[in-house]
């Protein structure tokens, strides 16, 4: 997917580059190369969704510095890891090894959904119906505690979360002030977090109707200010398509994933958003239904048609 992120970015005072200099040590350390494979093999063991992790990059680093004005030893995520459960059962056994491995780790419960919606918009953004872990590791001899942030949180926490991280949170292609960007994304995710819920998850009748007054509640509250700022509220919306395309077809996309370009799967990527507005135009009479109607049809296109449509092989 396109970033929209501004990383054009070079190292110019020094703690600018005390940062660069650490995550260069950081992505060549072998000690964090030993704690990842741990976690990946935690992972295994588990019949979850997906696990994920990332070295922060330096430019990406130094963009958040620039934004945050936070310091090298004020940092939480230079190493991020993401464990994808299938349902919320998943988590608390994930969590219960997490902490016998990182007992010093700061745990922040968002299982529960009363924590989500009292109040509708809060300061710290999570990803719903999951655990947020901050450690901070002696990794590295010689070397300040490596900062670590691990997510473990269900599957349609994820996809709300990735839909209102890139098309809100990192995207520097909006003036929106900070303060309303933060609004923004927090209002994205639970509109995209209920969608997951509603075409994802096997409801019963109540649970539906639940989650459709919820989400119809949240569109109304913040109606004046999703408008104001529609052009990013559809493209967390068709980030949200593209995620549950993904999650279908996820085995073979991520095999691909090796032997394809960047901007091969970018191609992708925006072929399969692109297609999901055109079918949202044609849907149903409300957004309930026009989301249901386009992640149904979208997920009849097999994965290996899109490529032969994009002549990639």
């Amino acid at each position: 997917m396109k970033t929209k992120m501004n990383l054009n970015v070079v190292a110019e005072n020094e703690e600018e580059k005390e940062i660069e200099k650490f995550l260069e040590l950081l992505h060549s350390s072998d000690e964090v190369e030993k704690f990842l494979e741990t976690m990946r093999q935690e992972a295994k063991k588990r019949s979850i969704y997906k696990y994920r992790e990332r070295i922060k990059d330096s430019n990406s680093a130094i963009r958040t510095y620039r934004i945050n004005n936070k310091k090298l030893e004020d940092v939480h995520d230079y190493v991020g890891i993401s464990f994808i459960t299938n349902n919320e059962k998943e988590i608390y056994p994930i969590i219960d090894y997490l902490k016998e491995k990182l007992s010093n780790a700061e745990y922040i419960d968002f299982v529960d959904e009363k924590y989500i919606y009292s109040p509708l918009v809060y300061i710290k953004w999570v990803p719903p119906l999951g655990y947020n872990v901050f450690a901070k590791e002696k990794l590295i001899t010689n070397a300040m505690e490596v900062p670590i942030e691990i997510r473990v949180c269900s599957k349609e926490g994820y996809i709300s979360e990735q839909s209102a991280y890139y098309s809100v949170q990192k995207n520097d292609m909006t003036n929106l002030p900070r303060e309303e960007k933060n609004q923004l994304r927090n209002i994205a995710q639970h509109i995209t977090y209920k969608f997951a819920l509603l075409n994802m998850r096997e409801l019963t009748e109540k649970e539906r109707k639940k989650h459709i007054k919820e989400l119809d509640s949240i569109i109304q509250k913040n109606s004046l200010f999703l408008r104001e700022n529609y052009d990013l509220c559809k493209d967390a919306i068709l980030d949200f398509g593209r995620l549950t395309y993904r999650c279908k077809y996820d085995k073979e996309m991520t095999e691909d994933q090796g032997e394809l370009t960047k901007e091969e799967i970018d191609k992708i990527d925006e072929f399969i958003k692109n297609k999901f507005s055109s079918l949202l135009e044609n849907g149903g009479k409300d957004i309930v239904e026009k989301v249901s109607i386009a992640v149904e049809e979208i997920q009849k296109i097999e994965y290996k048609r899109i490529k032969e449509e994009l002549n990639i092989n």
